[in-house]
């Protein structure tokens, strides 16, 4: 393993993200100012032009095989396709190799390519807590990255010198390396980014058209991930659902709370929050 994990400051070498979307693009384009060898795999022409004509990638490729001596690999293709792609690339790739992905569900995935890899091959669930409304490789932008937590979810069998290298990785792209139970990840997410979505939307559709029409950057600011991808939000509330209906619950009694505040007429119930007083048990 002399090019992999096992060469201490030199991992990687070489990496292959798969899927070169608002994520993987980004991505690819802080490990390329990394002085990391990229090699860009899309299935979709047009895309992988882009990522050619932005510097995104070294090589670009439409096949999983291009991903063959790779010290890591990075899937950021849709929640639903991540399994069968990682499964996919896995097989092209040599003993000391990293797999990696960024989907925002963490446990089933973890679960699921715990079994069944090559020999040799580590996966390590990822989920850089990064992104934007915008999608696509042209939306792509390194600083999108920037200070921002890389949540890692290693199983019990994972082996520690594939984590403490990515830990080492997301360090140096710029990010803050975070160590989650994949469970516990799933939990903490639905919280404060899958929730969010579904509070942005609901906002969004709750106001009339003519308020719509004066708002200001406060509605903009707190509706804007409700024009984010339909898909992609679609396949998270299925995989994380029952995490995200008991954020929702929290919430519920929270919106309750100010509801109480306001009928009772309670300044503290809509004070700011870093003005509010200590949380009620």
């Amino acid at each position: 393993m002399a090019d992999g994990v096992g060469a201490p400051g030199a991992f990687p070498r070489t990496a292959a993200v798969v899927g070169l979307g608002l994520i993987g693009g980004s991505l690819a384009l802080r490990l390329r100012a990394c002085g990391v060898a990229v090699v860009g795999i899309d299935t979709d022409p047009a895309t992988l032009a882009v990522a050619r004509a932005r510097g995104a990638a070294d090589v670009v490729a439409d096949e999983l095989a291009a991903a063959a001596g790779a010290d890591l690999v990075i899937v950021a293709v849709p929640l639903d396709q991540i399994v069968p792609v990682a499964r996919a690339a896995a097989r092209y790739l040599r003993d000391g190799a990293v797999l990696t992905d960024v989907g925002s569900v963490k446990a089933p995935i973890v679960a699921a390519l715990g079994r069944g890899l090559p020999a040799g091959v580590q996966f390590v669930g990822g989920h850089p807590m990064a992104g934007s409304e915008r999608r696509g490789i042209a939306a792509a932008d390194p600083t999108l990255l920037d200070g921002r937590p890389f949540v890692l979810t290693p199983a019990a069998g994972t082996a520690p010198a594939a984590v403490e290298a990515l830990r080492g990785l997301i360090a140096r792209l710029g990010m803050r390396p975070v160590l989650l139970d994949p469970v516990q990840h799933d939990e903490l997410v639905a919280q404060v980014s899958h929730l969010p979505y579904l509070v942005s939307l609901a906002l969004a559709r709750a106001a009339a058209d003519d308020a719509r029409a004066i708002a200001g950057p406060a509605y903009a600011d707190m509706t804007r991930i409700a024009h984010s991808p339909a898909a992609l939000w679609e396949g998270v509330c299925r995989q994380n659902r029952a995490a995200i209906l008991r954020a929702l619950t929290r919430f519920e009694a929270e919106l309750a709370r100010l509801r109480r505040g306001l009928e009772e007429d309670t300044v503290d119930a809509v004070l700011p929050v870093d003005e509010e007083a200590p949380a009620r048990p």
